[in-house]
C-alpha cells in the first residue's frame, strides 16, 4: 500500500491510538480548538508512537523533526477528548514518516504527516534494526 492509498480521515487506517483531554487553553477566542492545539495533538501521537520503538535505545540516539504538514478538516469545541491515531507511512534508511488523524467523536478534525530523521549524537544515522522492526510491527492500542 502506498502513502497515497491511505485515507487518514478513516479511523480504521490507524495502528496506534492515544487519547488527550481538550483543555480550555486549547481554544481560540471563538471557543474552537485552535490550530496550535491540533499541532500539539499530532506531536503527542508521534512522540508516543516513536517512544514505543525506542524502548531499548543507546545513548545519543534520538529523532528530530524534519517536516510536518497538517490539514484542518473540521471545527470542534470543548469539552471532550480527542483520539489521536498514528500510523507508519514510510520507513526509510534514516527517516520515518508517520501519518496522523485527530478525531472527536466520529468526526475527523485534522490529518497530517510528520517526517522524523534518526540521529546518533549530532549526525544522521541509519535506523537500527530493532527500531525498524518495532516501527514495522503495527502496535495496537
Amino acid at each position: 500500500m502506498s502513502d497515497s492509498d491511505v485515507d487518514l480521515t478513516d479511523p480504521a487506517s490507524f495502528e496506534y491510538w492515544i487519547v488527550e483531554n481538550v483543555r480550555i487553553a486549547d481554544t481560540d477566542m471563538g471557543g474552537h480548538i485552535n490550530n496550535t492545539a491540533i499541532a500539539a495533538y499530532v506531536e503527542s501521537g508521534r512522540v508516543a508512537r516513536l517512544r514505543t520503538a525506542m524502548e531499548q535505545r543507546s545513548d545519543g540516539e534520538r529523532w528530530v523533526i524534519a517536516h510536518v504538514d497538517i490539514d484542518f478538516r473540521a471545527e470542534a469545541q470543548p469539552p471532550g477528548q480527542v483520539r489521536i491515531g498514528t500510523r507508519l507511512m514510510l520507513l526509510g534508511t534514516k527517516s520515518v514518516t508517520l501519518g496522523a488523524g485527530i478525531f472527536m467523536a466520529d468526526r475527523c478534525l485534522a490529518t497530517g504527516h510528520s517526517t522524523m530523521v534518526f540521529l546518533n549524537g549530532p549526525d544522521t544515522a541509519v535506523i537500527p534494526d530493532a527500531v525498524r522492526q518495532s516501527l514495522a510491527a503495527s502496535p495496537k492500542d
